[in-house]
């Protein structure tokens, strides 16, 4: 058994030899900390020959040389996400902006003109149709967060009731970067993260500016070979 100390609220516990050189989360306040390697393993490292590949860096000098939070320590968040607005629907959002200008304008054209009834009403549904389809995508923006820390990945959904599903760097196989023609256009697309614990995709958010950047991002933190 290896015995650490939490580096968030620095009580101690232990876990398993097996689990040394990766990530667990502390059972007190679930903050997830790096185990250190066995101590016999670092008196006497096997020196690599002069014709082998040079070993990776490590996953805190590759973050903090890019100037993000080192892998390790406590927990930090590096950057908090949410779907785009606009850039998700530039055509539908400009048709539903065009079609409230022009029913409000319709209303104030004719209480000037001596229209039947019925004509206000067709402008008043226009108006309530656009406003509730454009707040209805403000809704649906707010009840996505992708939320990345320097230990794992946790995506945030619901408005009224909120859920999350997370995915810790140390266990992710793979992460999917899918962008359609018009949204590699506007700079937009989805972002699928899966496990090495799981067949399918744990982890999915459409919609997000520049997914490309976020999974280089999480590649930092990832243990690349």
């Amino acid at each position: 058994m290896i015995r650490i100390e939490c580096d968030n609220c620095e009580k101690p516990f232990e876990v398993e030899d097996a689990e040394a050189g990766g990530k667990v989360p502390c059972p007190e306040c679930g903050d997830v900390n790096r185990i250190p390697a066995p101590a016999a393993a670092a008196v006497a490292p096997t020196p690599p020959k002069s014709d082998s590949p040079t070993p990776p860096a490590s996953q805190a000098d590759r973050a903090a040389d890019a100037g993000l939070p080192p892998d390790h320590g406590p927990e930090q968040r590096v950057v908090k996400v949410r779907r785009c607005w606009f850039r998700s629907r530039p055509l539908k959002f400009s048709l539903m902006v065009l079609i409230l200008l022009g029913c409000v304008a319709g209303l104030i054209y004719g209480a000037t003109q001596e229209w039947p009834g019925w004509t206000r009403w067709l402008w008043l549904i226009g108006v309530a149709g656009s406003v509730l389809t454009v707040g209805w995508w403000w809704v649906d923006r707010l009840s996505a967060a992708l939320e990345i820390t320097n230990k794992r990945t946790i995506m945030h959904t619901g408005f009224l009731s909120r859920s999350t599903s997370e995915v810790v760097h140390d266990n992710i196989r793979n992460v999917l970067v899918d962008q359609s023609f018009w949204q590699r256009a506007w700079g937009v697309g989805r972002l699928g993260i899966s496990s090495s614990g799981q067949d399918g995709v744990e982890v999915s958010v459409n919609h997000l500016r520049n997914p490309g950047e976020l999974r280089k991002m999480i590649d930092l933190y990832r243990p690349l070979d």
